[in-house]
Protein backbone atom coordinates (compact mmCIF):
# COMPACT_ATOMS: atom_id res chain seq x y z
CA UNK A 1 0.00 0.00 0.00
CA UNK A 2 2.56 2.71 0.36
CA UNK A 3 3.75 2.10 -3.16
CA UNK A 4 0.10 3.74 -3.93
CA UNK A 5 0.89 7.08 -2.48
CA UNK A 6 4.51 7.53 -3.93
CA UNK A 7 3.44 6.81 -7.78
CA UNK A 8 0.56 9.29 -6.90
CA UNK A 9 3.55 11.20 -5.79
CA UNK A 10 6.02 10.80 -8.55
CA UNK A 11 3.13 11.65 -11.23
CA UNK A 12 3.19 15.13 -10.98
CA UNK A 13 6.93 16.01 -11.04
CA UNK A 14 7.93 13.15 -13.65
CA UNK A 15 4.96 15.13 -16.02
CA UNK A 16 6.56 18.44 -15.53
CA UNK A 17 10.04 17.33 -16.65
CA UNK A 18 8.58 15.70 -19.14
CA UNK A 19 6.95 18.85 -20.45
CA UNK A 20 9.61 21.30 -19.29
CA UNK A 21 12.34 18.94 -21.47
CA UNK A 22 9.87 18.42 -23.99
CA UNK A 23 11.25 14.52 -23.85
CA UNK A 24 8.09 13.00 -23.29
CA UNK A 25 4.28 13.97 -22.55
CA UNK A 26 2.08 11.31 -19.87
CA UNK A 27 -0.70 13.93 -19.97
CA UNK A 28 -0.77 12.97 -23.53
CA UNK A 29 -0.88 9.04 -22.97
CA UNK A 30 -2.19 8.77 -19.79
CA UNK A 31 -4.70 11.32 -19.00
CA UNK A 32 -8.50 11.13 -19.66
CA UNK A 33 -9.77 11.99 -23.54
CA UNK A 34 -12.94 10.41 -23.80
CA UNK A 35 -12.31 10.48 -27.96
CA UNK A 36 -9.24 8.61 -27.42
CA UNK A 37 -10.77 6.23 -25.37
CA UNK A 38 -13.90 5.13 -27.49
CA UNK A 39 -10.70 4.48 -30.27
CA UNK A 40 -9.37 2.05 -28.01
CA UNK A 41 -7.28 4.27 -25.86
CA UNK A 42 -8.89 2.47 -22.53
CA UNK A 43 -6.65 2.41 -19.62
CA UNK A 44 -6.89 5.99 -19.56
CA UNK A 45 -10.20 5.71 -17.79
CA UNK A 46 -8.05 4.60 -14.53
CA UNK A 47 -4.87 6.11 -15.29
CA UNK A 48 -5.44 9.91 -15.22
CA UNK A 49 -6.27 9.56 -11.65
CA UNK A 50 -2.56 9.42 -11.10
CA UNK A 51 -1.86 12.56 -12.56
CA UNK A 52 -2.62 16.17 -10.72
CA UNK A 53 -3.32 18.24 -13.31
CA UNK A 54 -1.62 21.23 -11.38
CA UNK A 55 1.01 22.03 -8.53
CA UNK A 56 -2.20 23.00 -6.23
CA UNK A 57 -4.08 19.52 -7.13
CA UNK A 58 -1.38 17.78 -6.59
CA UNK A 59 -0.48 19.04 -2.85
CA UNK A 60 -4.18 18.69 -1.81
CA UNK A 61 -4.44 15.18 -3.33
CA UNK A 62 -0.92 13.79 -2.02
CA UNK A 63 -2.02 15.31 1.44
CA UNK A 64 -5.52 13.30 1.64
CA UNK A 65 -4.21 10.03 0.18
CA UNK A 66 -1.35 9.84 2.06
CA UNK A 67 -3.76 10.77 5.37
CA UNK A 68 -6.27 8.42 4.20
CA UNK A 69 -3.42 5.39 3.46
CA UNK A 70 -2.32 5.99 6.46
CA UNK A 71 -5.58 5.51 8.51
CA UNK A 72 -7.32 2.37 6.25
CA UNK A 73 -3.65 0.64 5.53
CA UNK A 74 -4.63 -2.01 8.52
CA UNK A 75 -8.01 -2.58 7.60
CA UNK A 76 -7.24 -4.37 3.80
CA UNK A 77 -4.22 -6.12 1.67
CA UNK A 78 -2.11 -4.15 -1.03
CA UNK A 79 -4.17 -5.81 -3.85
CA UNK A 80 -7.56 -5.14 -2.07
CA UNK A 81 -6.82 -1.46 -1.80
CA UNK A 82 -5.58 -0.87 -5.02
CA UNK A 83 -8.57 -2.36 -6.46
CA UNK A 84 -10.87 -0.48 -4.49
CA UNK A 85 -8.57 2.86 -5.35
CA UNK A 86 -8.79 1.68 -9.05
CA UNK A 87 -12.66 1.12 -9.06
CA UNK A 88 -13.14 4.91 -7.11
CA UNK A 89 -11.16 5.61 -10.22
CA UNK A 90 -13.16 3.80 -12.70
CA UNK A 91 -16.54 5.45 -11.63
CA UNK A 92 -15.46 9.12 -11.75
CA UNK A 93 -13.86 8.24 -15.70
CA UNK A 94 -17.23 6.15 -16.57
CA UNK A 95 -18.93 9.10 -16.05
CA UNK A 96 -16.71 11.69 -17.67
CA UNK A 97 -16.78 9.21 -20.61
CA UNK A 98 -20.46 8.32 -20.76
CA UNK A 99 -21.61 11.84 -20.34
CA UNK A 100 -18.98 13.55 -22.93
CA UNK A 101 -18.48 11.22 -24.95
CA UNK A 102 -17.31 13.26 -27.87
CA UNK A 103 -15.25 15.71 -25.49
CA UNK A 104 -11.73 16.60 -27.08
CA UNK A 105 -10.66 17.77 -23.43
CA UNK A 106 -8.07 16.35 -21.57
CA UNK A 107 -9.46 15.30 -17.22
CA UNK A 108 -6.59 14.23 -15.01
CA UNK A 109 -7.02 13.96 -11.15
CA UNK A 110 -6.96 11.83 -8.28
CA UNK A 111 -10.29 13.66 -6.28
CA UNK A 112 -11.83 9.96 -7.34
CA UNK A 113 -9.93 7.76 -5.20
CA UNK A 114 -10.12 10.40 -2.40
CA UNK A 115 -13.74 10.57 -2.64
CA UNK A 116 -13.68 6.91 -2.55
CA UNK A 117 -11.09 6.45 0.35
CA UNK A 118 -13.54 9.22 2.56
CA UNK A 119 -16.46 6.82 2.31
CA UNK A 120 -14.43 3.97 3.27
CA UNK A 121 -13.08 5.48 5.98
CA UNK A 122 -16.79 6.89 6.77
CA UNK A 123 -18.04 2.77 6.55
CA UNK A 124 -15.20 1.37 8.59
CA UNK A 125 -14.97 3.93 11.23
CA UNK A 126 -17.78 6.51 10.99
CA UNK A 127 -18.48 6.31 14.99
CA UNK A 128 -14.78 6.64 16.32
CA UNK A 129 -13.90 10.42 17.90
CA UNK A 130 -10.89 12.00 16.55
CA UNK A 131 -8.78 15.66 17.27
CA UNK A 132 -9.48 18.21 13.60
CA UNK A 133 -6.79 20.65 14.16
CA UNK A 134 -8.71 23.79 14.93
CA UNK A 135 -11.80 22.53 15.13
CA UNK A 136 -12.15 20.08 17.97
CA UNK A 137 -13.57 16.30 18.73
CA UNK A 138 -16.06 15.31 15.77
CA UNK A 139 -16.85 11.73 14.40
CA UNK A 140 -14.87 9.93 11.93
CA UNK A 141 -18.34 10.68 9.89
CA UNK A 142 -18.53 14.48 10.59
CA UNK A 143 -14.78 14.59 9.52
CA UNK A 144 -15.26 12.68 6.44
CA UNK A 145 -18.72 14.60 5.01
CA UNK A 146 -16.83 17.96 6.21
CA UNK A 147 -13.26 17.11 4.02
CA UNK A 148 -15.64 15.84 1.06
CA UNK A 149 -17.55 19.24 1.34
CA UNK A 150 -14.68 21.47 1.24
CA UNK A 151 -12.96 19.31 -1.23
CA UNK A 152 -16.15 19.38 -3.45
CA UNK A 153 -16.61 23.43 -3.23
CA UNK A 154 -12.89 23.47 -4.53
CA UNK A 155 -13.66 21.17 -6.96
CA UNK A 156 -16.46 22.89 -8.47
CA UNK A 157 -15.16 26.68 -8.16
CA UNK A 158 -11.61 25.55 -9.77
CA UNK A 159 -12.65 22.79 -12.24
CA UNK A 160 -16.43 23.28 -12.13
CA UNK A 161 -19.66 21.57 -11.59
CA UNK A 162 -19.70 18.42 -14.28
CA UNK A 163 -15.82 17.72 -13.04
CA UNK A 164 -16.87 18.10 -9.02
CA UNK A 165 -20.15 15.40 -9.73
CA UNK A 166 -17.51 12.78 -11.68
CA UNK A 167 -15.13 12.87 -8.47
CA UNK A 168 -18.62 12.16 -6.50
CA UNK A 169 -18.96 8.86 -8.89
CA UNK A 170 -16.60 7.78 -7.52
CA UNK A 171 -17.11 7.67 -3.94
CA UNK A 172 -20.87 6.58 -5.08
CA UNK A 173 -18.97 3.74 -6.45
CA UNK A 174 -16.90 2.99 -3.86
CA UNK A 175 -19.61 2.80 -1.72
CA UNK A 176 -21.54 0.68 -3.63
CA UNK A 177 -18.59 -1.82 -3.76
CA UNK A 178 -18.57 -1.64 0.17
CA UNK A 179 -21.98 -2.54 0.37
CA UNK A 180 -22.35 -5.09 -2.00
CA UNK A 181 -18.85 -6.99 -0.33
CA UNK A 182 -21.07 -6.48 2.67
CA UNK A 183 -24.25 -8.35 1.87
CA UNK A 184 -21.50 -10.76 0.38
CA UNK A 185 -19.54 -11.71 3.22
CA UNK A 186 -23.29 -11.60 5.61
CA UNK A 187 -25.12 -13.86 3.16
CA UNK A 188 -21.84 -16.31 3.19
CA UNK A 189 -21.05 -16.57 6.80
CA UNK A 190 -24.23 -19.01 7.36
CA UNK A 191 -22.86 -21.31 5.24
CA UNK A 192 -19.34 -21.52 6.18
CA UNK A 193 -20.92 -22.05 9.86
CA UNK A 194 -22.66 -24.67 8.65
CA UNK A 195 -20.08 -26.58 6.89
CA UNK A 196 -17.68 -26.03 10.14
CA UNK A 197 -20.39 -28.31 12.04
CA UNK A 198 -20.30 -30.74 9.67
CA UNK A 199 -16.83 -30.79 9.12
CA UNK A 200 -16.87 -31.64 13.08
CA UNK A 201 -19.54 -33.89 13.16
CA UNK A 202 -17.36 -36.11 9.98
CA UNK A 203 -14.49 -36.42 12.51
Amino acid sequence: MRIFPLVFAFGFPVAWIGHRTQLFDLYGWLALTPALVWKGQVWRIVTYAFLPISPADWCISLFWLVTLVSALGRNWTGRAFWGYCLLGALGGGLFILLLSPNSPCTVAGGWAMVFALLVAWDWMYRRERLLMLGIGEMSVRKAAVLIALINSFILFFCAGWFFMLAMWCGGLVGGLWLFARTKWLMGKTPRQIRSERVARLEL
